[in-house]
């Protein structure tokens, strides 16, 4: 005899009810321009390597253009809200310990956020002004 199973019927907007789980949703569709932003950055390595020539054709014919401004800056800002959800639950997703102990998650959280300040504050000073 075959028995029939119950499905819970799901609505589309299940995630819309929780704010935790819409800031998670929120944070995954960031993933998105995250992935953009890196293939114009491996575009703009591609056109480097390529000559200097090549690179400053590149950047003069697709930088100075409104669109590329617009969507550099909006993905800038998404990938910084990526950046600091992810570091804010990288205690949840690592949980390192120390021996027997857990290490303190406001401890990951600021080194997190340390390593980002200096990283950008070594690329301040080595890239050409």
């Amino acid at each position: 005899m075959k028995t029939k199973e119950y499905h819970r019927p799901m609505p589309a907007t299940w995630w819309m009810h929780n704010r935790h789980l819409v800031l998670f949703m929120i944070r995954e569709v960031t993933s998105f321009f995250v992935a953009g932003f890196a293939i114009f950055l491996i575009i703009l390595i591609y056109k480097a390597n390529r000559g200097p020539a090549e690179f400053y054709a590149f950047f003069w014919k697709v930088l100075p253009s409104g669109w590329v401004r617009a969507y550099l800056l909006i993905s800038l800002l998404i990938v910084c809200y990526h950046s600091i959800t992810s570091f804010m639950a990288a205690p949840t997703i690592i949980a390192p310990r120390w021996g027997e102990d857990k290490i303190d998650p406001k401890l990951i959280i600021l080194a997190h956020f340390g390593g980002w300040l200096i990283l950008s504050f070594i690329l301040i000073l080595v890239l050409p002004k």
